[in-house]
């Protein structure tokens, strides 16, 4: 995780998300800032083009990491450190309070970062024609059996949604965009969660395909 979190005014000014729709991290912020009802103002980080790695950029985030989340002088960069702040906002927080629930929760959204890459490949595939890895399938369709399994008797990962939903939300998201939305069908446990999930306010402000074709990204 890598983030800045220091005191500001939040009342002299609005919180910013600087991101890419076909970028899984962006996404998942995006998830968080709709279920914490949380405004955004938004503003597009060009990431097929390289913007990330370009010198104004590297400026505010000396390694490329994003999304970029500015709220007054205080900044969260990356999905994990954007979502751990998004969290501290609104009512509640999403974080388990046990602790053998938050270790599991957290287990899983590091299980969905393994999937990342290939998602994301599939994803801009479909949007751009790009190439995609010739095992990204295999790792997918591998990590999804298990995902699926972990779900057996199950609402969602752990107790009631949380930040683990949040990541696989994402990957759920961009496999039905990539045209794969049969990874999530053909296993039970998934697609019921999966029915869940989208049902969710926070599923609807979604980039859609065309969104990443156009390179368009919404505010939350």
């Amino acid at each position: 995780m890598f983030g800045l979190f220091k005191k500001k005014n939040k009342a002299e000014t609005g919180m910013k998300l600087r991101g890419f729709p076909g970028d899984l991290s962006t996404v998942k912020c995006l998830i968080m800032a709709g279920e914490k009802q949380v405004k955004l103002e938004i503003e597009l980080l060009d990431t097929q083009a390289g913007e990330q790695d370009q010198a104004e950029y590297r400026a505010l985030s000396p390694f490329g990491k994003h999304p970029y989340l500015q709220e007054g002088d205080a900044v969260a960069i990356g999905a994990e450190a954007g979502l751990a702040y998004l969290d501290t906002r609104g009512k509640g927080f999403m974080n388990p309070k046990k602790a053998q629930h938050f270790g599991h929760q957290n287990y899983w959204w590091q299980v969905s970062e393994i999937v990342a890459a290939s998602v994301e490949s599939l994803v801009k595939a479909a949007a751009f024609g790009s190439d995609v890895a010739a095992d990204a399938e295999a790792i997918i369709e591998t990590n999804l059996n298990a995902f699926d399994s972990a779900l057996t008797g199950k609402k969602f990962i752990v107790g009631d949604y949380s930040h683990a939903d949040v990541h696989w939300t994402a990957v759920a998201h961009f496999l039905v965009l990539a045209g794969k939305q049969d990874m999530i069908d053909l296993r039970p446990n998934t697609k019921a969660w999966y029915d869940k999930v989208k049902q969710r306010p926070s599923y609807a402000s979604l980039p859609s395909l065309e969104d990443i074709k156009q390179k368009q990204l919404k505010a939350a």
